[in-house]
């Protein structure tokens, strides 16, 4: 822990003034005052600026600190918390976790989240570019399977330094492998591509990144397509209409199978009716006289 004298004209003034400096939280902040201002007897003998010795954590103590606090809030037990620093880089490893389901998460979410979140708020220290969250070893056993596809082909690099363009991945995917070649002396990576599904140029440190993007555009490009043609469907040829066989009778032969097409009837003729004869009338008989 490192410590610094400021001086101003009121205590609060550099207190203030400190704290958004440093980008220091008020639970963060310890200081001492040495000296207050003060008028003095009539005007003399006073003392017009304030100093007050601050006590700056370090970067990793700031995290540190913060973590335990995030992981009490949140009703997480847990027996230690390992740090270790390289370069610019943090690594943080939870340990002794009682619930080790609930802060790994499925696949992995909740811890990346606290990363994402830690990430977050310390984006602003110039003496960290990146932390790294780990619990009971979980990121570690999954980082090894992930990178064992790789690592032939990580190690031709070294042999060859022929630059290597990767698949996309997504961001976890690609800390892995950023993660990986931070540790790897004589290499470095790139990240090209836009969205979510970005890909990783792994080349020598000797090489520029100029030339080393310059070819994986060329790698990347697509072959040129060629325009297709429109498909033209051949039209079905017309059918002639089969014309019924005929018999010497002048009647169709039906072959078997067929069902025999209703014939229209001829209209039925009337024949005409014969007058029938008038009926005769029987003489009335006659009255005797």
């Amino acid at each position: 822990m490192n410590t610094i004298d400021k001086s101003g004209l009121s205590v609060e003034d550099i207190i203030r003034d400190f704290r958004n400096e440093h980008n220091i939280s008020d639970h963060e902040l310890k200081y001492e005052i040495i000296k207050k201002p003060s008028k003095g007897f009539f005007g003399l003998f006073a003392n017009k600026l304030a100093l007050i010795r601050f006590q700056v954590p370090e970067s990793s103590d700031r995290v540190l600190l913060y973590i335990e606090t995030l992981l009490h809030k949140m009703g997480i037990s847990f027996s230690n918390i390992k740090t270790q620093v390289e370069g610019k880089t943090l690594y943080l490893t939870i340990e002794g976790i009682v619930e080790t389901g609930f802060i790994i998460g499925k696949n992995g979410s909740m811890l990346e989240t606290i990363q994402y979140l830690v990430n977050r708020v310390f984006e602003g220290d110039r003496k960290l570019e990146r932390i790294y969250l780990d619990a009971d070893g979980y990121r570690e056993r999954r980082e090894s399977q992930f990178l064992n596809k790789y690592l032939p082909q990580i190690n031709k690099i070294k042999i060859h330094g022929k630059a290597l363009t990767l698949e996309p991945m997504s961001p976890g995917e690609r800390r892995i492998i950023h993660r990986h070649i931070e540790r790897e002396r004589g290499l470095r990576t790139l990240t090209i591509g836009e969205g979510e599904q970005k890909r990783i140029v792994i080349f020598s440190s000797k090489q520029r990144e100029s030339e080393v993007l310059q070819q994986a555009k060329q790698d990347g490009k697509p072959e040129p397509k060629q325009a297709r043609q429109p498909r033209t469907r051949p039209r079905p040829e017309a059918k002639p209409e089969a014309k019924p066989e005929t018999k010497r009778n002048g009647k169709p032969e039906i072959k078997e199978g067929e069902a025999k097409a209703p014939q229209a009837r001829a209209p039925r003729t009337q024949r005409p009716r014969k007058p029938r004869p008038p009926r005769s009338e029987k003489p009335s008989p006659k009255s005797e006289e």
